[in-house]
């Protein structure tokens, strides 16, 4: 009795340990936590294809969660699973919504399994960000095995001011290239933000007409959005570099 209980644990101990591997066409293995940025929002350059290995004996059931959405209203994407391509997602919705993709044992899914962004944002000059999190689940929906969860983000050189710009709506910047302090010289009343990379507002303040310093010097080293408004409605943005 105890051998046949010990083949028992043996046999589910290899099932559950069996894992699920997504991959880019290309055969670039998605690891938990990547981040793949894209440059632009159309076909076919801000295409993502998705492969689902299997590497059980078992048919496995899979879904994708849509675990967060930033400066985005998850309009205008494509995103095709199983037998479900849909043009708009929701932030924490799971898809296929009723009946998860089938994958064979020791098979994968075709080629059309995909993410395409053609969304430019909510706010063009900042990136948009989707996180999505790949998952196997039972016969009573119930999450099991491995999962994978990776953020898609479009980050577009376009919609970003340049210093002439900036300054026809009212503020000169002495550098964006920066260490400690951005110095700029307003000729018009702002109100302005500073994001991260990922859209999140950091700072947010208002600014009348003359010199002005912000402290950014307890911020880490890397690529942020400074965006403002003027007192007539113009609005503008451009990319600061915090060595």
């Amino acid at each position: 009795m105890k051998n046949i209980f010990i083949a028992v644990f043996g046999l589910f101990s290899l099932f559950a340990s069996a894992q699920m591997t997504i991959k880019k066409l290309d055969g670039t293995i998605i690891n938990d936590g990547d981040v793949f940025t894209f440059d632009v929002a159309e076909e076919p350059g801000s295409y993502l294809g998705i492969k689902i290995y299997n590497s059980s004996e078992d048919i496995i059931n899979v879904k994708v969660k849509v675990v967060s959405i930033t400066n985005a209203d998850g309009t205008n994407v494509q995103l095709c699973l199983g037998d479900v391509c849909l043009n708009t997602i929701a932030v924490g919705s799971s898809y296929p919504p009723n009946f998860p993709a089938m994958i064979d044992g020791n098979s994968e899914n075709g080629n059309f399994d995909h993410f395409l962004n053609l969304n430019p944002g909510i706010n063009p000059s900042l990136p948009s960000t989707y996180v999505f999190k790949f998952y196997q689940i039972n016969a009573s929906g119930t999450e099991i095995g491995n999962s994978v969860t990776f953020s898609y983000r479009y980050a577009s050189a376009l919609g970003v001011s340049n210093f002439g710009q900036l300054e026809q709506s009212g503020v000169t910047l002495k550098s964006n290239v920066v260490s400690t302090e951005l110095e700029l010289v307003t000729t018009k009343s702002i109100q302005y933000t500073l994001y991260d990379i990922n859209g999140k507002a950091l700072l947010s303040q208002n600014a009348g007409i003359g010199n002005h310093t912000i402290d950014i010097s307890n911020f880490n080293t890397g690529v942020y959005v400074f965006s403002f408004q003027n007192n007539e409605g113009q609005k503008e943005s451009i990319r600061i570099i915090k060595k």
